[in-house]
C-alpha cells in the first residue's frame, strides 16, 4: 500500500471515483489503486460487496477502515489532510449544503446523459429528457459562480472537488462548457490547481501502485 495508506477502488468511467482521485492528487497524498470492472459486474460480487456494502466505486481504505460514498470521503479526506474543507464552521455547512445538492441535481443529469450518449446510445425522447435535467443543474451552477472564484468562500473547497467531477466530462455528454461562461471560467481555476490531473489521465484502465 502507498506510504501514505491509502487504497482505492473505483472505474476510470466513474465521476465520483474521480472526484475522489482528484482530491487524494490535490492534497498529495499518495495512494495503491485497485480497478473496479464494472461492464463485467464486479462492484457486485460478493468479494467486493464485503468491501462496499452498497455495491458501488468508489471505496477507499485508510487506518484499517473502509469508506464509501465519495462526497462522505471527501469529507473524511479533508478533515484528515486539513485541506479544501472551508475556513470556519459557516462555510463548512455551505459545502455540505452544496455537496448535497450536487448529489441530487447536478451530478444525476450530467451521468446519466453521459451514459446514455456514450455508452447505451438510447433513444433520443431520454436523451432529450436527461439534457433537459442536466442542463438545469448546470445553469444553477453558473449562477451560483456568478461574480465568485470559487463555489463557497474565497479558496477552492471540497464542494467545487464535488462539483467538478461530474463536470469534467460534460463534453461525453454533448455539452459544452462555453454554453455556461462562469462555469468555463471557473473549470479553467480548477485545471490550474497545483497536482491536477484530468480523469483519464489520473484514473488507469487497470490497477496500479503509488499514484
Amino acid at each position: 500500500m502507498a506510504e501514505d495508506g491509502f487504497l482505492l477502488y473505483g472505474s476510470f468511467l466513474s465521476a465520483p471515483s474521480y472526484r475522489v482521485a482528484l482530491m487524494l492528487r490535490l492534497c498529495g497524498l499518495r495512494f495503491d489503486y485497485r480497478h473496479v470492472d464494472l461492464a463485467a459486474g464486479e462492484h457486485k460480487s460478493p468479494e467486493f460487496r464485503a468491501i462496499n456494502r452498497f455495491g458501488q466505486v468508489p471505496a477507499l481504505r485508510h487506518d484499517g477502515r473502509v469508506y464509501v460514498q465519495s462526497n462522505a470521503i471527501l469529507q473524511h479526506l479533508a478533515a484528515h489532510a486539513d485541506r479544501y474543507r472551508g475556513a470556519d464552521p459557516e462555510e463548512r455547512i455551505a459545502i455540505a449544503e452544496t455537496m448535497c445538492w450536487e448529489a441530487d441535481r447536478l451530478y444525476p443529469g450530467l451521468t446519466r446523459l453521459r451514459f446514455f450518449r456514450r455508452f447505451l446510445r438510447a433513444e433520443p425522447a431520454v436523451q432529450d429528457w436527461f439534457e433537459g435535467f442536466a442542463t438545469n443543474g448546470l445553469a444553477v451552477l453558473d449562477e451560483l459562480l456568478d461574480g465568485r472564484d470559487w463555489l463557497v468562500g474565497s479558496a477552492p473547497t471540497i464542494a467545487d472537488i464535488s462539483c467538478y467531477a461530474p463536470v469534467a466530462q460534460m463534453d461525453e455528454a454533448g455539452l459544452k462548457e462555453a454554453d455556461w461562461p462562469n462555469i468555463a471560467a471557473w473549470t479553467a481555476r480548477m485545471r490550474a490547481l497545483p497536482g491536477y490531473a484530468a480523469p483519464y489521465d489520473l484514473l488507469p484502465q487497470h490497477s496500479a501502485e503509488g499514484l
